[in-house]
């Protein structure tokens, strides 16, 4: 049975909002290389191969050369590879070949591609020969137009075109035009709580805000789900997938609990959420409870307030001494849409038919997704035309409830498969 989270006329404005929100401040790709953007991409090759987080001399030195031209992935890639750093590690086969899939393709070895490379090794195949593999391959390729980075010399960088999709999903959508089940379309939206001086640096945090987005274009109507980030599934918190596995992993684990198979995904984190809203030039939020939280740093009293985009952060990370909305992390949920909604209905009219492209690349620098050019101008006419009754935000039932020596929470597999279903079948 379906349990509505949001009602009345303010509560469904949010629910449009938020709605038009995905399409029209995500970007297709990360484009042009920015500095940010470069280091996100640098970052993963500290993460995955070095396994530490980077040092800030050597981070901004690779920037650096990314930045001029003078290297290229294949370039940075190759150097991280063939790195004292990492050849004192003395990795097996089988751990070489993972963190190739992580570092070069971002997801976890499929079943068929690591038993070939493992097999290659085997015979006597060389590291440096798998390692080119990786290299010249489409994947990699992929991977490093989603940064604005060349992957070899030569190349081209290709980042903003109607067929670009990301390697990251692990498989694309029937053409990059279309949607996995034709004219209805089904992607995930997260919240993830890294960034360049936390855990996951910006490449493999949790996901502690995610909400399941189902449209269909041709009765122009949407369903929007949350998810509670601690929702057990698979034997863990379904917010670690991310973390342990990035965003392949966290497909793989939300279209298994959601029994849909996902477009596209959209995702934000610490150093891309604050900076969007300051290039909006802040928001003005309804706050409806006093906030004290000196863990998120937010303090704010009941009523309207202009905030940055450090308070913005700030506020939908506020969870300790909460009441309204269920409290604790439920109230950030809510407020987290909350707030978004509001930046919507005050900047909307930044977008137009007109600019699409444009605008969402320079959100780029803010915001990642795999969702190309063709998908997003095909949602946005639907997007934009949603009325009142044609939007439905709801949850499937769920408590609090101990897994072992984990608190999560707890749901019926079957009532929760058959609400699913019931949103799918819209």
């Amino acid at each position: 049975m379906l349990r509505k989270i949001l009602s009345g006329g303010r509560y469904f404005l949010i629910v449009v909002l938020v709605g038009i929100l995905v399409i029209t401040i995500f970007p297709t790709t990360l484009n042009g290389g920015s500095k940010e953007q470069l280091q996100g991409f640098v970052t993963r090759f500290y993460v995955q191969c070095l396994e530490r987080q980077p040092d800030a001399g050597g981070l901004d030195q690779w920037v650096g050369r990314l930045l001029n031209g003078s290297q290229t992935g294949a370039d940075v890639a190759q150097s991280f590879i063939f790195s004292q750093e990492f050849k004192e590690k003395n990795h097996s086969n089988e751990k070489f070949v993972t963190i190739l899939y992580r570092a070069f393709f971002n997801r976890e070895p499929d079943a068929s591609g690591y038993s070939s490379w493992l097999g290659k090794l085997s015979s006597g195949t060389s590291r440096e020969a798998v390692l080119n593999g990786f290299l010249e391959s489409q994947e990699f390729a992929g991977l490093c137009n989603s940064y604005g980075i060349k992957p070899y010399a030569g190349a081209s960088t290709a980042t903003t075109t109607a067929t670009t999709t990301a390697a990251a999903s692990g498989y694309s959508s029937n053409g990059v035009s279309g949607f996995q089940a034709g004219r209805k379309v089904n992607f995930i939206i997260w919240g993830d709580d890294s960034a360049y001086d936390r855990p996951g640096g910006r490449v493999t945090g949790r996901t502690d805000i995610n909400i399941f987005v189902h449209i269909n274009l041709d009765t122009k109507k949407a369903y929007l789900v949350t998810i509670p980030r601690d929702t057990w599934y698979g034997g863990q918190k379904i917010n670690g997938y991310h973390a342990s596995g990035g965003n392949a992993r966290a497909l793989s684990a939300f279209e298994g609990f959601t029994g849909a198979k996902l477009d596209f995904y959209v995702i934000t984190d610490f150093d891309g959420f604050a900076p969007l809203i300051d290039y909006f030039g802040g928001v003005d939020v309804t706050v409806e409870e006093n906030i004290a939280d000196s863990f998120s740093g937010c303090y704010l009293t009941p009523g309207t307030h202009h905030i940055n985009g450090a308070q913005a952060l700030a506020l939908s990370r506020a969870r300790h001494g909460r009441s309204l909305y269920g409290g604790g992390a439920y109230s950030r949920e809510r407020q987290s849409a909350m707030l978004l909604a509001d930046l919507l209905l005050q900047k909307r009219s930044m977008l137009n038919a007109g600019n699409l492209a444009g605008f969402l690349n320079i959100m780029g620098q803010y915001v990642w997704t795999n969702i190309s050019i063709s998908q997003a101008t095909q949602i946005l006419p639907v997007i934009l035309s949603l009325k009142r009754e044609d939007i439905n935000i709801s949850t499937f039932n769920s408590w609090p409830q101990w897994f072992g020596k984990s608190s999560a929470v707890g749901y019926n597999e079957a009532e929760k498969n058959q609400f699913f279903q019931s949103i799918l079948n819209q």
